[in-house]
């Protein structure tokens, strides 16, 4: 079965799996050599970093092309695109480990999204490629009229995949059960399936992805009166405190803030917009992701025809208040949602003699797809929230307890040092390789990635989670019309001023193993920095198809996109969030 998928994934070749102990320890490095670039008058100007490998003997009967090869990467690294930029590069023959080409291999550079390849590397090893996220939903046993007493409890354990759609299934599973009604309230669940510790801060366990709470602002009829907002999805839950004023011309800016007050959410609209304006919106994550998960699942369970007789709210453990008073709101504008919520009947300050909760019975359960499907997610399309999800489980799972990145980290830290990675060779930081904290050499990525390959446990289904060049993921425009599309499996990392791409390229049985981290370059350079590694990928591709053509021109390499997926350091992140349209919003889910 292994090999089936290994022909199914690779689109290479397929490993010999005997004798990869030996040949993994038949690497060398040959000591580092010094170029030095001559003026027009003969004398030495600036020292370049030199191909760290030595030429290959006369007697070697690959003599020629490995030659070739190693003066095309010199062309390309000392070229007018990376030749003023750090570039650590590593190239190696995927199944004999021989060195082909180094350049600065063993220095800590930042990987960017590489760092992926790490967190999904550990999380096969620890969690096994058929593990899935759970999402509960407990409360006592309906009685024979379908009527539940108490609360229900909506329960996660960090399902990265977690939709709304989902959040309705488990509605319906209720209602075909013939659940007709919920006497209590729908609590969200704060700790993580299988763990009674409640975290402070950091990711919910219980997080339903996808979903803004979208603040549609309208103009006024006049100068200086209050402008129309409304709420999708519209609910009693939510109460809006208009504060902002319509102007008659000129720039308008709005400001809105969201948070949880009891058991409802309010949204602080301020500042002005224009008449000549028209209809803005700005989304809004929710302030508590337990709390609007909850809030999802009562939407879903009326929609199903159950009559919940509570609200939404925070569960916090038994005994302990659930919910608070609303704050007074002096001097505010405050107006509920238009018609068209979800509360039937109309939301109540909950009571002291609230229903205790009774979470004995699983009444409801969703489970995501295994992890080899949602590591495709995390690989192909470069998913940060996915990758640190991905990350914080594994630690919790073996760690226990809440799931941190510190606990991943330690697990993946392990996990390398098992695959026999040396510690010396990176410094892992998180899962997603956001931030400029992470560091790893080319040569321990080279290293990392045959190492991948030939370990039967991870080996096939990490090869399917990488993009394969001019395909799909996040070089699905990379590579395109070139020998090398179809060809090359790689995971790339884009951060500001980092430019990095991992993977293996080649042919039948001639397959290379590769790492280039580029950094140092401006924002505007980066679609130039990236022909530049895909020229080297052809050069490579040149050497597994032993074709003695001209050498690649970087300047003759088709164009290439900017990352697909949703790559971007973290003040670039921070930028995207409350992002405004004057266009209704559209929310793209996609498929993991």
């Amino acid at each position: 079965m292994k090999k089936l998928w290994i022909a199914l994934a690779l689109l290479l070749a397929e490993p010999s799996w005997a004798g990869t102990a030996k040949a993994l320890k038949s690497q060398a490095q040959a000591p580092t050599k010094s170029k030095h670039a001559e003026s027009k008058t003969g004398r030495s100007t600036k020292a370049l970093p030199a191909n760290e490998v030595e030429k290959p003997a006369a007697t070697d009967p690959d003599r020629d092309r490995i030659a070739r090869l190693q003066e095309a990467l010199d062309g390309i690294v000392h070229g007018k695109v990376l030749g003023r930029l750090r570039v650590g590069m590593r190239v190696e023959d995927l199944s004999s480990g021989r060195v082909l080409y180094g350049l600065r291999s063993g220095a800590l550079m930042d990987p960017a999204s590489n760092q992926k390849v790490l967190g999904t590397s550990a999380a096969l090893l620890r969690l096994g490629s058929d593990y899935r996220y759970r999402t509960e939903v407990t409360g006592a046993e309906p009685d024979a009229a379908g009527a539940i007493a108490g609360d229900l409890v909506i329960r996660g354990s960090g399902d990265p995949s977690l939709r709304a759609r989902h959040i309705d299934a488990l509605a319906e599973s209720l209602a075909r059960q013939g659940v007709t009604r919920v006497s209590g309230d729908v609590l969200g669940d704060p700790r993580r399936i299988g763990s009674d510790e409640f975290g402070q801060g950091g990711r919910s366990p219980l997080r339903v992805g996808s979903v803004s709470i979208e603040v549609h602002v309208r103009p006024g009829d006049k100068a200086g009166s209050r402008p129309v907002v409304s709420i999708r999805p519209a609910s009693d839950a939510f109460v809006i405190v208009n504060q902002a004023e319509t102007r008659a011309k000129g720039k308008g800016r709005l400001n809105v803030d969201l948070e949880r007050a009891g058991h409802r959410f309010q949204v602080v609209v301020g500042g002005k917009i224009s008449i000549a304006k028209g209809e803005v919106v700005i989304h809004r994550a929710p302030p508590s992701a337990p709390f609007f998960a909850a809030f999802l699942l009562r939407h879903a369970l009326i929609q199903a025809g159950i009559d919940v007789r509570g609200v939404a709210g925070f569960y916090t453990g038994e005994g302990r208040a659930r919910v608070s008073s609303l704050p007074s709101l002096e001097g505010a504008m405050v107006a509920l949602a238009p018609q068209g919520g979800d509360s039937t009947p109309a939301l109540a300050e909950p009571s002291s003699s609230s229903s205790s909760t009774r979470t004995t019975e699983l009444l409801a359960l969703h489970e995501s797809e295994p992890l080899v499907v949602l590591l495709r997610r995390v690989n192909k399309d470069s998913d940060n929230e996915w990758a640190e999800r991905v990350l914080e489980t594994v630690g919790a799972e073996v760690l226990g307890g809440v799931p941190t990145t510190a606990k991943g980290v330690r697990v993946l830290r392990d996990s390398l040092a098992e695959l026999g990675l040396s510690s010396s060779s990176y410094v892992p930081a998180n899962g997603s390789g956001l931030g400029h904290q992470n560091r790893v050499t080319a040569a321990g990525m080279a290293e990392l990635l045959r190492r991948i390959y030939f370990d039967p446990r991870i080996g096939p289904e990490m090869m399917q989670s990488l993009s394969v060049g001019g395909v799909d993921g996040t070089t699905r425009n990379r590579f395109r019309g070139s020998s090398a599309a179809h060809r090359v499996r790689a995971k790339t990392g884009t951060l500001t001023g980092v430019s990095c791409l991992s993977g293996f390229v080649g042919d039948g049985s001639d397959v290379l193993v590769f790492s280039i981290l580029v950094e140092g370059h401006r924002r505007r350079a980066v679609t130039s920095v990236r022909a530049a590694q895909v020229s080297a990928v052809g050069a490579m591709m040149g050497f597994a198809r032993k074709t003695e053509g001209p050498l690649p021109d970087e300047e003759t390499i088709p164009s290439t996109d900017l990352e697909t997926g949703n790559e971007a350091d973290e003040s670039e992140g921070a930028a995207l969030e409350g992002s405004e349209s004057s266009a209704p919003a559209h929310t793209s889910e996609g498929s993991p």
